[in-house]
């Protein structure tokens, strides 16, 4: 008999998400059916306009001088813990 889990799929890795999820240690043969939710182009627009709107009214990131400053820090390269270089 079949059963079926729940998973995300995260790259090239699945994330069991469901309550039941398969126990083992050895590799498991799976199925996987992607569940594609179209959405509508000016309806996803809208609603990144109004998320956007929502971080206005917050003052979200009102805090930030001077964005071009502070978006070259964030990206600015940096070491990484146990690595040489």
């Amino acid at each position: 008999m079949r059963k079926t889990y729940e998973g995300i799929l995260e790259g090239d890795r699945v994330r069991w998400a469901g309550e039941e999820s398969p126990t083992t240690d050895r590799p498991l043969r799976v199925h996987i059916t992607v569940l594609e939710e179209k959405t509508d182009t000016k309806e996803r627009g809208q609603q990144m306009a109004d998320a956007l709107s929502k971080l206005a009214e917050h003052g979200t990131f009102g805090e930030i001088e001077d964005p071009s400053a502070w978006q070259r820090e964030i990206r600015r390269d940096r070491s990484l813990p146990d690595r040489n270089g």
